[in-house]
């Protein structure tokens, strides 16, 4: 294949006539030296000389290309990071105007077919939960009366559970909510599933959540943060074992209710999941064992990685895409 193909001109010749148009001053840095050397030396090019050039063209395009995706990959990184921060932040400073409660209504993370997480199991994880954040999740134990006592002292009492029975499709296709056909149905663009994403399942209507909030009670199993494991203590700066509740920041949160004081304005999505992955940042909120407050421990993103991970992405000391 010849460079006049390559480049999408008719012949070699036409390739040299364009070339030759080239005014040196334009182009500048050694490569304008050379071609004014070229220029004075003869009335046109080899097309050796040519061949140089294209090649030369076609690195310093080949190396912008990679600049800008890098570029590109380290900005997303640092939105996401601003989007830890903002949600940070703004969680406690609603707790501070609201008497020391925390904001309500998270997603669980759960898909059951009732309304409730009695005797939920591991296997209860809903299948939207990306694998990366759900390798760093396992269930509690049943909560006790007092454990919902602290739960509700902090303001965590309501929780959006995905209805497996359920089916927001009018029209016949394919899927429906529950953890087998989940992901077919948010893939599903046509008609029946067009209002199903990533971002609204477990909203009631559009989405799979049951038509009500679920009320944490005594007897429920929690999604928590696998503290037994120390390398994931650690990455959220809490002791071996500690009990670290895991919730989703998803819109039905108090967090973004504007009769609330503190309200945030916008739900903050993580972009680097799938299309039928669930894309709301997590909160993890530990027990003090000290003082048995709850405390919001970290924010990760929806594919479990910390702000200090995230920041890895962004200065090139870690991968996590």
């Amino acid at each position: 294949m010849s460079f006049a193909n390559i480049f999408g001109f008719k012949s070699d010749a036409e390739v040299a006539g364009k070339l030759a148009a080239i005014e040196p001053k334009h182009v500048g840095g050694k490569l304008g030296r050379k071609l004014q050397a070229l220029k004075k030396k003869q009335g046109g090019f080899t097309l050796l000389e040519l061949l140089v050039v294209v090649a030369i063209l076609a690195a310093v395009a080949g190396t912008a290309t990679i600049i800008l995706r890098d570029t590109d990959r380290k900005a997303s990184a640092a939105a996401h990071v601003a989007m830890m921060d903002e949600l940070s932040k703004g969680m406690q400073t609603f707790r501070l105007l609201n008497e020391g409660k925390f904001p309500d209504v998270y997603d669980s993370l759960m898909a059951r077919a009732a309304n409730n997480l009695t005797g939920a199991t591991a296997a209860d994880f809903s299948a939207v939960v990306n694998g990366d954040l759900l390798s760093n999740l396992v269930v509690s134990p049943a909560l006790t009366v007092d454990q919902v006592a602290q739960l509700d002292k902090f303001g965590f009492t309501r929780l959006r559970i995905i209805d497996n029975a359920a089916d927001p499709n009018t029209a016949a296709g394919t899927g429906d909510c529950s953890n087998a056909n989940i992901r077919a149905l948010i893939n599903d663009t046509g008609t029946s599933g067009e209002d199903v994403t990533n971002a609204n399942i477990f909203r009631v209507g559009i989405g799979c959540g049951f038509a009500t909030n679920y009320s944490i009670a005594a007897g429920d199993v929690l999604p928590i943060w696998d503290t037994s494991v120390q390398a994931n203590a650690d990455r959220i700066k809490m002791p071996l074992n500690a009990r670290v509740y895991a919730f989703g920041i998803g819109p039905d949160s108090s967090l973004f209710d504007p009769q609330k004081r503190g309200a945030l304005s916008n739900v903050p999505t993580y972009r680097h999941v799938a299309q039928d992955e669930y894309n709301r940042f997590v909160g993890l909120f530990g027990v003090n064992t000290t003082n048995a407050d709850i405390e919001l421990v970290a924010v990760v993103d929806g594919a479990g990685d910390t702000k200090d991970e995230e920041l890895g992405e962004w200065d090139n000391t870690r991968s996590t895409l």
